[in-house]
């Protein structure tokens, strides 16, 4: 465990002092500003609900559920659970692109609502799938570029949203058959 703990933190450094580049991180704060609270996702989810079919309320609704679901898990439970301290106050960066968080790091609320929401919406349209995983992925990674997480609150954020999509993804589709 200690040596994965020394690996994060390295890679953290590395993408702070070596991966930057101006022309990318206007695009990442971009990315990780519009994942604050989900709103990318909520928009998306939106948009169905306004304009999509049947099928595409059911498929809003579901994302907006499994994203609610992460975003509590992670903030409301696990977040102050465990209490890892954010990267920059470990390491005195004052590099931050973006303002400062909240004080607890671990897992990463950006990469868990992001992954369960386009992983829902993913399933409700498979043609769709890579674009908003790919969107999820770089939206996640966004967080640790801009300095404010560790690679693997990213990881442990992205695989609990993962399991809030499959969680929401089941009960509709065994229990309530809405998809």
């Amino acid at each position: 465990m200690e040596n994965l703990v020394k690996l994060d933190r390295r890679l953290y450094l590395l993408s702070q002092r070596k991966l930057r580049s101006p022309w990318i991180s206007s695009m990442m704060v971009w990315l990780t500003i519009s994942g604050t609270k989900g709103s990318l996702w909520i928009i998306l989810a939106g948009g169905l609900l306004v304009a999509g079919t049947q099928h595409g309320r059911v498929v809003a609704f579901l994302s907006v559920a499994s994203l609610l679901c992460a975003e509590g898990l992670i903030n409301l439970l696990l977040k102050p659970l465990v209490a890892r301290e954010r990267p920059y106050s470990r390491y005195g960066l004052k590099r931050l692109l973006v303002e400062a968080p909240g004080a607890y790091s671990w897992p990463s609320a950006h990469a868990g609502s992001s992954m369960a929401a386009a992983v829902v919406l993913g399933y409700g349209y498979p043609s769709w799938a890579f674009i908003l995983l790919s969107v999820a992925a770089l939206l996640s990674y966004s967080r640790v570029y801009v300095g404010v997480h560790y690679p693997l609150d990213v990881l442990a954020g992205a695989v609990l949203g993962i399991a809030c999509a499959t969680a929401v993804l089941a009960v509709a589709t065994a229990g309530l058959h809405l998809i």
